[in-house]
């Protein structure tokens, strides 16, 4: 994929600088939206999933039960993939060129994480709940063994993928400030 300007030039803003500005404001939002939600699958790759590694079985599958009744997770997933919808929207009426391929490419690398989470995530999640109250599961241990180790990996793999999102719409807000600045500077010395 290539940035050079030569090859794909930028088309002036249909809405003038307003149309920019929102552009500008809809890829920031989105950024941070999304570095939110690979912040969060971090942590959990490097810090809540390995110091969950060396407690016992049931305190694992009690704690586990607990982060599902968390409302942060669901909603800062949705909003993220809003936020980011919006932007490849706006963008994609306002403007052309290599910011706007980028950010497609920031929300086809979210849709991978959105894919992991729907795919696998939430259905072990949805299992170990349906284990029930952890002081009467019989085989604790079996419960634990089918949820951790997918659940464990699945997270790399969507830590990985969100953190080439937050970097391909970090590019995207970069080069479309660029191309504001050419845009005023060619404005600045018209006649």
């Amino acid at each position: 994929m290539s940035d050079h300007p030569a090859t794909s030039p930028p088309r002036p803003a249909r809405h003038g600088s307003a149309g920019h500005a929102w552009t500008g404001f809809a890829l920031g939002a989105a950024l941070v939206m999304l570095a939110l939600v690979a912040g969060l699958n971090f942590t959990f790759a490097v810090a809540v999933m390995p110091n969950m590694a060396g407690v016992d079985d049931r305190t694992f599958v009690e704690v586990t039960q607990r982060f599902n009744e968390n409302p942060v997770f669901p909603v800062s997933f949705t909003l993220a993939l809003i936020s980011m919808v919006f932007a490849v929207v706006l963008q994609a009426s306002l403007a052309r060129g290599a910011a706007v391929r980028w950010t497609i490419v920031a929300l086809v690398l979210y849709g991978v994480v959105l894919a992991v989470t729907a795919g696998l995530h939430i259905p072990l999640n949805y299992e170990i709940d349906q284990a029930g109250d952890p002081d009467r599961i019989k085989d604790l241990a079996h419960v634990r063994d089918r949820f951790e180790g997918p659940w464990v990996a699945g997270n790399i793999v969507r830590t990985l993928f969100c953190t080439a999102a937050v970097a391909a719409l970090a590019r995207a807000l970069l080069l479309l400030g660029r191309q504001r600045a050419r845009s005023r500077g060619a404005n600045a010395h018209r006649p």
